[in-house]
């Protein structure tokens, strides 16, 4: 037997340069905070001083020149007691600097600063056979931060990070020369930017809806005009309409030419070439002559990496965690595929329908192909594997989870049309109401063009809504899926499969909770924004979900819901002491019992929502609670490398579960890692940051970390590991298909709230 090299000792370094904390004060006038003279004194000309906001009541205006004139009296700032202040300082001084140089360089934002690159504007190869004006341009962004260790005083960090973006550099006139469709695309025009040291911007101006001689006619174009020239008007930006635009010029050759796009820019995207790319960056710019205010220089001092001479934050490797496929005790693993395929479920003996009854609605064109995935999914590919000899789908759903044969009935939509799909469903669930015997399950055969859909205009969610209503949870099957290549299409059913049996009501596998004499619950609050076009706000909701530890294990509470954004720290409140409450019966907790109560939310709580729900806590007489609210932060300047795994795919990218303690409030940790990448062009997984409200009680980031790790680990809906934990990954899931389905004709969300089907992971 063959076996694997362990992993080399980590060696973790980040995108980021030590900054030099000023030995000299800070000169700045303190006045009182007023927004227009703020942005008066940004835009005054000649650019002598920088104004920023320190709270509610005060700015400071630093000057940067000898003779700059100041609203004020100078004040000397200690720079280290000043710290977050120097930070801004630093940035400024960045962005000062990119605006200060020669050539053809683009700045295109200030906080944080975004340049475009000039010596590889463009990095689509010649060999793509595409257009100089169709580009894919580099993009830098620079940012600082704030960190702090038990042994040295609060400092900051300079960060770099490369970005790529799309360039569709010709106007939809020219564009519809080429024989590009320009309906339903949408469009921008160039606009001056609203801070008149940056570059102009294309803003988006609407939806085509038609084309009168040169104009083009728009929807959804907010409190702009609704009509546009053709030639002042240019095709947004985005991948979707880079790709048509190559489709359009190459035809069947579009797909070479993406692909080389796509290497080209994976190529730059590893792990390795970001790293050098980030050190090189952070070390000419700390050779340039920045200063962050007139007399105080802007130094720097080693960038941030481990095993060298200079100081690094601590580190931690949190090791995957373990799962429980047996009641007893007996079976525990971290391998989910490997748990289910040696010991069998959770409830194996204790789930009752082993004989599924599933309804299957499809398109009368696909019956065919259908009819062969579904076999599939139930009896698995015991041919397809990997070359490690993985078999991801061995035995399908009804082998892996310890089922029996399946009652399987097909329903037909003449149509991809809506209404034939909600026609369908009723069919299907006619036939139960004759028979007597209810569906366990729902598949739909679903096209992924019909995300582009309204829900009101959608197969999926006209079906959908019918079934539910019904008390019959859904699985969707997408038409592409049954494209893959053979070992994509074995692993997209294996997902299936897992998802379909948490949905049938069983429990595939329990999280084993951390040994402690505390009583716990997490709550998960995600979100997803409900709109009918790209203009305006839309309507918030918030998917709230509740995790609890019992008898050593994880619940998920099947008590989950969605609110209104306005209505969600009330919502959050009365949800909160239903749940204390239950689980206190039903755990038999005392009153004096601790009891840990954490939130993982999508945004930084406020601290009245935090108070409130503080306050609420104390009113049920519990003399030991601990609350931790924790933000999980995915939009954050850092990236994370391994410089110990040199070669490979995932070179130089970080260990799933390797974590940095970046201060006693923030931690980065990689929720995914190298093992994760199955490309060389999609470049290094993200870490996400987590950082601890000031209300928390529960300060023990380490603990709190690991947590959010091990509820990676734990997602019915995939057996890969999941970029958020499961606590909010759930909580998006149900906050983003409540909104599909109200938006949906016929649905009933109070019949909703107390149906039966509600009180399962029908979610997934």
């Amino acid at each position: 037997m063959a076996y694997s090299q362990p992993d080399p000792t980590p060696s973790l370094a980040l995108n980021a340069i030590t900054l030099v904390t000023p030995a000299e004060p800070l000169p700045a006038a303190i006045v009182p905070y007023d927004r227009d003279q703020l942005h008066t004194l940004l835009d005054r000309p000649g650019h002598d001083l920088f104004a920023t906001r320190l709270d509610d009541q005060r700015m400071a205006v630093i000057p940067l020149s000898e003779n700059a004139e100041l609203p004020g009296r100078i004040e000397l700032l200690d720079s280290q007691q000043n710290i977050r202040l120097f930070s801004t300082l630093a940035r400024e001084a960045v962005f000062r600097h990119l605006k200060s140089l020669p050539g053809n360089y683009r700045v295109t934002r200030r906080r944080p600063p975004m340049v475009e690159s000039v010596k590889q504007k463009n990095i689509i190869p010649g060999n793509a056979g595409l257009p100089d004006w169709l580009q894919k341009r580099r993009t830098l962004v620079f940012d600082t931060r704030t960190l702090s260790a038990a042994d040295r005083p609060d400092y900051v960090v300079l960060t770099s990070a490369e970005r790529f973006r799309p360039v569709i550099d010709r106007n939809c006139d020219e564009l519809a020369g080429i024989g590009l469709t320009l309906l339903g695309r949408y469009v921008s025009t160039w606009q001056a930017s609203h801070d008149r040291q940056l570059a102009d911007q294309l803003r988006l101006a609407g939806r085509v809806k038609g084309i009168e001689g040169d104009t083009l006619l728009l929807d959804d174009h907010g409190d702009g005009p609704e009509r546009v020239s053709l030639h002042e008007a240019f095709l947004e930006p985005s991948q979707r309409n880079f790709r048509a635009v190559v489709e359009a010029l190459k035809g069947g050759g579009a797909e070479r030419s993406l692909k080389a796009v796509q290497e080209a820019e994976g190529a730059l995207r590893r792990g390795k070439q970001q790293f050098e790319d980030a050190q090189r960056t952070l070390t000419w710019l700390g050779k340039q002559n920045l200063c962050v205010a007139h007399g105080v220089p802007l130094e720097v001092d080693h960038v941030l990496v481990q095993k060298s001479n200079r100081p690094f934050p601590f580190v931690e490797v949190f090791e995957k965690a373990k799962l429980s496929f047996d009641p007893s005790g007996a079976g525990t693993m971290s391998w989910h595929q490997g748990g289910l395929d040696r010991h069998g479920p959770y409830d194996s003996s204790s789930f009752e329908k082993k004989r599924p009854r599933i309804a299957v609605i499809c398109e009368a064109r696909e019956r065919g192909n259908v009819s062969a995935a579904i076999a599939d999914l139930l009896n698995g590919l015991p041919d397809v594997q990997n070359k490690r000899g993985l078999k991801p789908h061995e035995t399908g759903l009804i082998g892996r989870y310890k089922l029996q044969r399946a009652d399987v009935q097909y329903f037909e939509s003449k149509s991809d049309n809506a209404a034939d799909y909600a026609t369908a469903a009723r069919a299907a669930l006619g036939a139960a109401a004759e028979a007597d015997q209810t569906w366990d399950l729902a598949v739909l055969q679903v096209r992924r063009s019909w995300k582009e859909r309204s829900p009101s205009d959608s197969c999926y969610w006209s079906a959908k809504a019918a079934f539910l209503k019904r008390d019959v949870p859904v699985q969707a099957l997408s038409i592409e899926t049954l494209e893959m290549d053979r070992f994509e299409y074995a692993c997209a059913l294996a997902n299936a499969s897992l998802a379909s049996y948490a949905k049938l009501g069983g429990t595939p596998w329990l999280l084993r909770s951390r040994p402690s004499t505390d009583h716990e619950l997490v709550f998960g609050l995600g979100s997803h924004t409900r709109k009918e076009g790209r203009h305006g706000a839309g309507e918030r909701a918030v998917g709230i979900t509740t995790m609890f530890s019992s008898q050593g294990h994880y619940l998920l509470d099947a008590r989950t819901g969605s609110v209104a954004f306005d209505q969600y720290p009330s919502a959050l409140r009365t949800l909160l002491i239903e749940a204390i409450e239950r689980v206190r019966r039903e755990e038999a907790w005392r009153s004096s019992d601790a009891v840990r109560l954490v939130f993982h939310a999508f945004i930084q709580m406020r601290r009245e929502t935090a108070d409130a729900v503080i306050e609420a806590v104390e009113a049920l007489g519990l003399s030991r609670v601990s609350f931790a609210f924790l933000h999980v932060v995915e939009d954050h300047p850092f990236t994370m490398f391994d410089q110990a795994m040199e070669t490979g795919r995932g070179a130089f990218g970080p260990k799933r579960g390797q974590a940095i303690e970046l201060s006693d409030h923030e931690w980065l940790l990689a929720m995914t890692g190298r093992e994760q990448i199955k490309a060389n062009f999609q470049g290094l997984p993200d870490p996400v940051l987590l950082r601890l409200h000031e209300r928390s009680t529960f300060r023990d980031m380490r603990t709190l970390a690991k947590q959010v790790a091990d509820f990676g680990c734990h997602s019915w809906r995939t057996f890969g590991n999941s970029r958020v934990p499961i606590t909010l990954q759930y909580a998006d899931e149900i906050a983003k298909q409540l909104a599909g389905l109200e938006m949906t004709p016929g649905w009933d969300s109070e019949d909703a709230a107390v149906s039966r089907v509600m009180r399962r992971p029908w979610f997934l």
